[in-house]
């Protein structure tokens, strides 16, 4: 078994306690010893590195739970809209993606254009609203 460096030993197996100190003794910190060459390797490695990304959307869920605490800052920033007793949701708008979730003690009855979970669907339909 070939061991560069012996653990605990004074010379690691150099003989000779300094030369196998430094960081030079293993070719340099991080990506040195690259030269003219290997940054060139380095670049076309960071160009791939996000080919196999499907989306730049970041995937932002939005609790039903948190609607009933956020509801005043929303209707503030007039994110939201009324038609009589239920509450139009764009999720869009808001920069959310999907709404996930149950509500907790207060019910509303929302109208949330975009995606939900299955959960949140069945929470919205049973409160009196749809999702479109």
């Amino acid at each position: 078994m070939k061991r560069k460096h012996l653990r605990g030993s004074t010379t690691a197996g150099r003989g000779y306690g300094k030369r196998a100190r430094h960081a030079g003794n293993r070719g340099g910190r991080g990506r040195a010893g690259g030269g003219k060459r290997g940054q060139q390797n380095m670049m076309s490695i960071r160009a791939q590195e996000h080919r196999y990304e499907l989306s730049n959307l970041k995937k932002v869920p939005l609790n039903l739970n948190h609607i009933t605490d956020i509801l005043g800052s929303l209707e503030k920033k007039d994110a939201l809209k009324r038609e009589g007793d239920k509450i139009i949701i764009d999720l869009a708008k808001l920069g959310y993606t999907k709404v996930c979730g149950h509500f907790g003690q207060k019910r509303i009855k929302l109208i949330v254009r975009g995606r939900a979970s299955e959960k949140a669907r069945n929470e919205i339909v049973s409160a009196g609203g749809e999702v479109v």
